[in-house]
């Protein structure tokens, strides 16, 4: 489909054959997209009237709102005189009344110079920043709804983001066969492509077995966060997104502990959120919490970052992100496709 750029906006020409639904749908995800409306096309005022007669002469509304805006300073009617203009006509043949509070129809005229554009409705885009306008950077994304959610932030704020998961079974193509994938899929309905790297779970517990069940979660955060700054210093990523939500403030100890032995930036979006906007946002995105997941919750433990810092040497965990490197998989994904593997 032909795409135009006019100032502030972009217009996509239709045939009469294209999907208008499937559209809508599409553009509706598209991040930097602030509103976005199906509209009509006239070279003229004239032209433009008989159209809109057209339409809502099948639609018959009891009352009218024409709300011009005009862009291109050129013409020779002010935004004022084009709605009084339109509406007159509009009122008089179809015998309803102006009402500029609570019109049961609203008209939304925009002149410019590439024509004259109406519409009925502006529907609400995602907005944020455009796609890949910020760099890219690595997803830590466990299979749940907040670290599906947290990559979803990122890429509002115009983050490319691929993602790499740790998984615990016999391969990462099994790994693609559970919830992880449904989650995937929503995040792919707004990125088109991403990268996925599958990292087993084996080294790291192989590795860590004599360490306390309480100090687990904070290793395995630590482990994650290295393991990704692996890939990320490889790869050219600008940093880590981690899904990381503290319900208590005070144990943001226990995150910071583990953040403290990053090299690479690593953003935390969920932070700012509480518990009920973060199910709401995941919610509507269409996130789904699995019963069962490799999320963690860091209050388990407290570890300060020196006493987390020689943990980690004890149990030589240096040598478990190496090894699960070495069988690190990789994946091409597109969205309505195969996974497609390539090492």
């Amino acid at each position: 489909m032909p795409v135009r750029r006019l100032q502030g906006r972009f217009v996509i020409d239709l045939s009469p054959e294209t999907p208008l639904d499937e559209v809508l749908e599409r553009v509706g995800r598209v991040f930097g997209v602030v509103w976005y409306a199906p509209a009509v096309k006239a070279s003229s005022l004239d032209e433009l009237r008989e159209k809109l007669l057209e339409i809502l002469s099948s639609i018959k509304p009891r009352s009218l709102k024409i709300d011009t805006r005009r862009s291109d300073k050129r013409f020779p009617m002010t935004s004022l005189e084009v709605s009084k203009k339109l509406g007159a006509f509009l009122s008089s043949r179809l015998g309803a009344r102006i009402d500029l509070k609570t019109p049961e129809r609203t008209v939304l005229v925009e002149i410019t110079e590439d024509g004259i554009y109406a519409s009925f409705e502006k529907l609400r885009g995602p907005g944020g920043l455009p796609l890949g306008s910020s760099g890219r950077v690595l997803g830590l994304i466990s299979g749940g709804a907040r670290s599906a959610l947290a990559c979803w932030l990122m890429m509002k704020r115009g983050c490319r983001v691929d993602l790499l998961h740790i998984y615990d079974g016999s391969s990462g193509e099994e790994a693609l066969k559970t919830h992880l994938k449904h989650n995937i899929d929503k995040i792919l309905e707004y990125s088109l492509k991403l990268r996925l790297y599958l990292a087993p779970i084996k080294p790291f517990l192989e590795n860590s077995r004599k360490a306390s069940a309480d100090n687990l979660p904070q290793l395995f955060q630590a482990f994650i966060i290295k393991l990704g700054e692996s890939i990320a210093e490889k790869r050219g990523y600008l940093g880590l997104v981690l899904g990381a939500s503290i319900k208590d403030p005070s144990r943001l100890e226990s995150l910071a502990s583990v953040l403290a032995l990053r090299k690479l930036p690593v953003y935390t979006p969920l932070l700012t959120l509480s518990e009920g906007e973060l199910r709401e946002k995941a919610e509507k995105l269409g996130f789904r919490e699995p019963p069962e997941h490799q999320g963690l919750d860091l209050s388990v433990s407290g570890l300060s970052s020196r006493a987390l810092e020689k943990l980690w040497k004890k149990l030589k965990l240096d040598e478990a992100v190496r090894r699960s490197l070495e069988e690190l998989e990789v994946y091409e994904l597109r969205l309505g496709e195969e996974a497609e593997r390539i090492s």
